[in-house]
């Protein structure tokens, strides 16, 4: 894990904690919808069922 630097400009600082928050609402969609999650996982793009 790469180590924590501290940011003055807000926008990058809350990058982050948008794209966590991002993260949880796609896998709740796909959750509710039954339709795969689309990440990219060891170097290659795959489609995950969330169940």
């Amino acid at each position: 894990m790469t180590k924590r630097r501290r940011v003055k400009d807000p926008d990058i600082r809350g990058a982050e904690p948008a794209l966590r928050r991002a993260a949880q609402a796609a896998r709740r969609i796909a959750k509710a919808t039954n339709t795969p999650l689309v990440i990219w996982e060891n170097g290659k793009v795959i489609e995950k069922w969330i169940r």
